[in-house]
């Protein structure tokens, strides 16, 4: 169960450099190589420009807001996991240890 544990700790080192990431790009729109005909690197410019709107509507931003949420959501079920797998353990070893179960009812 060691090498689990160790291995939940490297997930959520991970997972945490890439809520860091996140933190930047969920404001701006999604990256795109864009080259215009000369191939200078620059990109062509149609009508006025609108960064507000593009950045709103850019659909790969809108997908790291979807990812963003859906681990929003899974997350305190997998917290919760967590805390009682380590609750019951802990009991478990107080009662081996020859102490008394206690049920703490919250109130």
């Amino acid at each position: 169960m060691i090498e689990l544990a160790d291995g939940l700790d490297r997930d959520l080192a991970e997972l945490r450099q890439i809520l860091a990431a996140y933190g930047d790009a969920v404001t701006m729109p999604g990256r795109v190589l864009d080259v215009d005909a000369d191939g200078t690197g620059r990109q062509a410019t149609h009508g006025p420009s609108r960064p507000t709107e593009r950045i709103a509507l850019d659909d790969r931003r809108l997908a790291l807001l979807e990812e963003m949420h859906r681990g929003a959501v899974r997350l305190p079920y997998a917290v919760a996991e967590v805390r009682g797998i380590v609750a019951s353990m802990d009991r478990a070893l107080a009662r081996w240890e020859g102490e008394e179960p206690v049920y703490d009812t919250g109130e």
